[in-house]
C-alpha cells in the first residue's frame, strides 16, 4: 500500500503541474461561466425592445395590411405583441420596405398579402430570435378574431375565446422523464467525456514513461500492480478535483443568476437533483476505474506516442458504441427495454446505462446494488489483469505482439507465478 500511495501523489502532482491539464481547467471554467450568465444575457438582449425609452426611440415594426382594412385591430395585435416595438402601418412596397429594414429603419417589416399569406422581412433571420414565431401567431389571431367578428361574435368574447388554456394536471405515478431528461443528459455527456479523458491520462502517461525510459527504472522499485494501481488513481483523483473546481464554480456562478427570470425549460436545465448527482459521481468514479484499467494496459504495448490511438482503438469503439446505445434509448424513451436492462449489468456499459436508468425510470435498489458490485468485480479483475499485461507490456519494444501472443505470455507468467510461491512455501 505504502509504494501505491507513493505513486499516486507522484502521479497526482505530475498531473496537477501540466500545462495541459491547467489549460484545460481554465478552458472549462470560462465555459462554465459563460453558460451560467448567456441565457440570460441572451434573453435581455431580447427583450430590450425599448419599453422605458421614449415613444420615438422604439424600434420601429412596419405593417403592410392588403387584406383586411382593420388598422385599428392590426395595430393593436401586433403593439400586445411586441410591447417594446412602436407599431406603423404603411402602403409602402416590397421592395422599398426591404431597403429601409436593410438601413434599420425598421426592425422588420411584415406585408399581409391576405388573411392567411404573409410576407417576413428582416435584416438577420437569427435561430435564437422569435420574432417569425410571434408574427406567425398575431396574423392566425387577427384572422380568427376577425372571422368571429363576420359572424356576429363581440371581439371581446372572440378573443377570450381564441386565448383560453385548458387546466391540465399531470399525475405521475413513476419517474417524470420529461423534467429529468435534459438533467440525466447533461450528467451522462459529463460521465462520458470526463472517462475519456481522465482514461486517456493514464494511456498518455504509461506512454511517456516508456519513451524516456523511465519506466525500466520504475519496473525495478515497485511491482507492477503498485505502479497502474497508483498511476489509475492518481489520475482518478486528479480528474475528481478537476471536477471539484468546475462543480464549485458552477454553484458560485448559480449564485450570481437569476434563475426565477429564466424559462422554466432553462430553470431545469440549470438546476440537478441531489440524488441524481450523486448517482452520476458513483457511476463515473465506476466507469473510470474500468476504462482507465483497460486502456492503461492496452497503453503499455506503445512503443511509441503515434502507436498509442490504434492501441487503444477498440476500447474507445467500446465507448462510443454503449454511448450511443444509451443516447438512442433516452431519446426513444426505452430505457428499461431487455437490451437497455442487460447493458446496466455488464460491466463495460453499465456505469452509463444503469445511470440512464437511474435517472429516467425507475430502478429498484436491489437493482443498483447488483449492478454496483458486478462493476467493482469487474474492476478488480480488470485491475490484476491490466498489472499483468502491464508487467508484459513496460518491457517489450518494437513490434506490437499479436492478441495470441499476448495470452501466451499471461499463461507462462501465471505459471512462474505459480512456480514462485510453491518454492516460497516449500522453504
Amino acid at each position: 500500500m505504502k509504494h501505491i500511495i507513493q505513486v499516486l501523489g507522484f502521479e497526482y502532482k505530475g498531473i496537477l503541474k501540466s500545462k495541459a491539464f491547467i489549460i484545460t481547467t481554465v478552458l472549462f471554467l470560462v465555459l462554465i461561466v459563460g453558460m451560467a450568465f448567456l441565457p440570460g444575457l441572451i434573453l435581455s438582449m431580447q427583450s430590450s425592445g425599448g419599453e422605458d425609452r421614449p415613444d420615438g426611440e422604439k424600434p420601429v415594426i412596419a405593417i403592410v395590411d392588403k387584406a383586411y382594412g382593420e388598422a385599428e385591430t392590426i395595430k393593436k395585435e401586433f403593439g400586445e405583441t411586441f410591447k417594446g416595438y412602436r407599431v406603423e402601418l404603411t402602403a409602402d412596397e416590397e421592395e422599398k420596405l426591404s431597403g429601409k429594414v436593410n438601413e434599420q429603419e425598421y426592425s422588420f417589416a411584415v406585408i399581409i398579402n391576405e388573411p392567411l399569406a404573409v410576407t417576413y422581412i428582416t435584416k438577420n433571420n437569427s435561430l435564437m430570435s422569435s420574432e417569425l414565431t410571434n408574427v406567425t401567431e398575431t396574423v392566425k389571431r387577427i384572422y380568427q378574431t376577425t372571422s368571429f367578428e363576420k359572424l356576429g361574435v363581440p371581439a371581446e368574447v372572440s378573443t377570450k375565446i381564441i386565448n383560453s388554456q385548458p387546466e391540465l394536471k399531470t399525475v405521475t405515478t413513476g419517474t417524470d422523464q420529461t423534467r429529468n431528461f435534459l438533467t440525466a443528459y447533461i450528467l451522462m455527456m459529463m460521465i462520458y467525456m470526463a472517462v475519456v479523458l481522465y482514461g486517456q491520462l493514464v494511456a498518455q502517461s504509461v506512454v511517456a514513461e516508456k519513451n524516456t525510459r523511465t519506466m525500466e527504472m520504475l519496473i525495478t522499485c515497485a511491482r507492477p500492480s503498485h505502479l497502474m494501481f497508483g498511476k489509475v488513481l492518481g489520475s482518478g483523483l486528479a480528474g475528481l478535483t478537476q471536477l471539484a473546481v468546475i462543480v464549485c464554480t458552477a454553484v458560485v456562478s448559480m449564485r450570481f443568476v437569476s434563475l426565477d427570470s429564466l424559462p422554466q425549460e432553462l430553470r431545469e436545465m440549470m438546476t440537478f437533483p441531489v440524488d441524481t448527482a450523486l448517482y452520476a459521481l458513483l457511476f463515473f468514479i465506476l466507469g473510470y476505474f474500468i476504462y482507465s484499467f483497460l486502456l492503461g494496459a492496452f497503453a503499455s504495448f506503445a512503443s511509441r506516442s503515434e502507436d498509442l490511438n490504434t492501441l487503444i482503438s477498440p476500447v474507445m469503439l467500446v465507448i462510443v458504441a454503449v454511448f450511443l446505445i444509451v443516447i438512442i434509448a433516452m431519446n426513444s424513451g426505452t430505457v428499461d427495454s431487455p437490451l437497455m436492462i442487460v447493458c446496466s449489468y455488464v460491466p463495460f456499459s453499465a456505469p452509463v446505462a444503469m445511470f440512464a436508468r437511474v435517472a429516467l425510470s425507475d430502478v429498484s435498489f436491489i437493482e443498483i446494488i447488483i449492478s454496483v458490485v458486478l462493476q467493482i468485480a469487474a474492476i478488480y479483475l480488470l485491475g490484476m489483469l491490466a498489472s499483468a499485461i502491464y508487467r508484459i507490456g513496460v518491457l517489450m519494444y518494437g513490434k506490437v505482439p499479436k492478441p495470441s501472443e499476448v495470452v501466451k505470455l499471461l499463461s507462462e507468467q501465471h505459471k512462474t507465478n505459480k512456480a514462485l510461491k510453491a518454492s516460497r512455501k516449500a522453504q
